[in-house]
């Protein structure tokens, strides 16, 4: 039977919490409870609130039945576990570590109860099957390159020493770290194809340590991806809809859609700010454009990124955010979009979803897809809107990158960087830019 261990602040002993007789022999089972949740907070399986949520059947299932709710009770009321309430038909209980193991280091214990490693088996065969259903050639190949990957370990801990305490809180990072250098690899393709591997939840810090057969890795990246994306859906949306209109014209009404996405116009008058938002989205200047119409605010670029996620792409009800007036404001008909496609915020992840696979389309089954099979031995990694490689296979990203482009008729900016060979000091080099075509005019705000 497959050896299983479980990953766990290296204070917290089930003896402390399970103290009745019942619960004496259950050890094992609340080493699971907590190290699922500690799992799961590593790798961002968590909602908008932080919190891991953990469906009553799944825990029923792996842990012992009958005692399975009083360990957690027990967990709860001896404070290593906070819970969350839950919303019928939509999320189950949540669950959150208490704050006293937040500054623990990891520990891996190995799992004793030969009746849960029964259960865990079986119920990782299970899930085995459904993820290979859901892969595709191309994340098969990649999911077999990661294997290749390996990590300076020694190094990424001093890295990770330096960071600040709120970048690894219940040292989730040192578990990643670990799991790279324990060879442990996973890989699975969500329900909007985004791609999940071993560096999807890894500092940027940290990945400076990674490399494969001794060579650093560099990458290509997408600029402003998730705007850019998101003007890549407007005009494929609003394309689809001049070809439904075209049928109506047949019935005597008007032939034109909401607006030509590519001229920038509304049933022939110009879509308010849409070439101008284009603009910036293609040449990769958005960001840092709007950063500058927000000086007065103080927002810097890494918390305008955040917070335009947030409060302007996947904005949930409504609340003051002077980022969303500034957007709304500069890109009327761009936000009224938004807001339609996602119900006024009753349903804000609608568009985020939509970006999420067009990313996966472009990323992983357009230009990853090309590199697999052009170059079957050469390593490459995706991370979201980015591709890893050594750097004497940066070229072959790049032209994949413009072939893709070329195929899907919409341009955009991406930078190179590469990986320094000095290991403990490994420094990217400065940006690189393609230059794509600008089908709209030059920004007049």
């Amino acid at each position: 039977m497959k050896p299983y261990s479980f990953v766990l602040p290296e204070s917290f002993h089930p003896g402390e919490f399970l103290t009745s007789p019942a619960l004496l022999c259950r050890w094992d089972d609340a080493r699971y409870f907590v190290s699922l949740i500690l799992t799961k907070l590593a790798r961002r399986d968590v909602d908008d609130l932080g919190v891991v949520r953990l469906r009553a059947e799944h825990l029923k299932n792996i842990m012992y039945q009958v005692t399975y709710a009083d360990v957690i009770d027990a967990l709860r009321q001896g404070g290593a576990v906070e819970r969350f309430p839950y919303q019928v038909g939509e999320r189950p209980f949540g669950f959150r570590l208490a704050a006293r193991f937040v500054a623990d280091k990891h520990v891996r214990v190995p799992a004793t109860d030969s009746r849960l490693i029964g259960r865990l088996a079986a119920f990782h065969d299970q899930q085995e099957a459904e993820r290979l259903s859901r892969m595709q050639p191309v994340h098969l190949a990649l999911a077999q390159q990661q294997h290749r990957l390996r990590i300076h370990g020694h190094e990424a801990r001093r890295t990770l020493e330096n960071l600040p305490a709120t970048c690894n809180p219940f040292d989730v990072q040192g578990i990643l770290v670990r799991d790279i250098e324990n060879h442990e690899f996973r890989c699975n393709v969500g329900r909007f194809g985004r791609l999940s591997n071993n560096i999807s939840s890894l500092k940027r810090e940290l990945r400076e340590s990674l490399h494969v057969d001794g060579e650093p890795l560099g990458f290509v990246d997408l600029s402003c991806a998730q705007p850019a994306l998101l003007a890549k859906v407007i005009r494929d949306s609003e394309n689809g809809k001049q070809g439904t209109d075209g049928d109506r014209q047949r019935e005597g009404e008007q032939s034109k859609g909401k607006y030509d996405s590519s001229p920038g116009h509304r049933n022939g008058v110009e879509w308010d700010g849409w070439a101008n938002y284009l603009s910036l989205v293609q040449t990769g200047r958005f960001y840092d454009f709007m950063v500058g119409q927000l000086r007065d605010s103080d927002i810097g670029r890494d918390e305008f990124k955040r917070r335009f996620l947030a409060d302007v792409i996947a904005k949930k009800g409504r609340y003051p955010s002077i980022v969303e007036d500034v957007f709304q404001r500069l890109f009327p008909s761009v936000y009224g979009f938004i807001r339609r496609m996602n119900r006024d915020g009753c349903e804000h992840a609608n568009l985020i979803r939509l970006l999420h696979r067009a990313e996966s389309q472009i990323v992983i089954e357009t230009v990853a897809a090309d590199l697999v099979t052009r170059f079957p031995s050469v390593f490459f990694l995706t991370l979201h809107d980015c591709i890893f490689t050594t750097n004497e296979h940066l070229g072959k990203v790049e032209q994949a990158f413009r072939r893709a482009f070329d195929q899907t008729g919409f341009r955009m900016q991406f930078k190179v960087e590469r990986g320094n060979s000095s290991r403990g000091s490994h420094v990217t080099t400065d940006r690189q830019y393609e230059q794509p075509r600008i089908d709209a005019p030059p920004v007049r705000l």
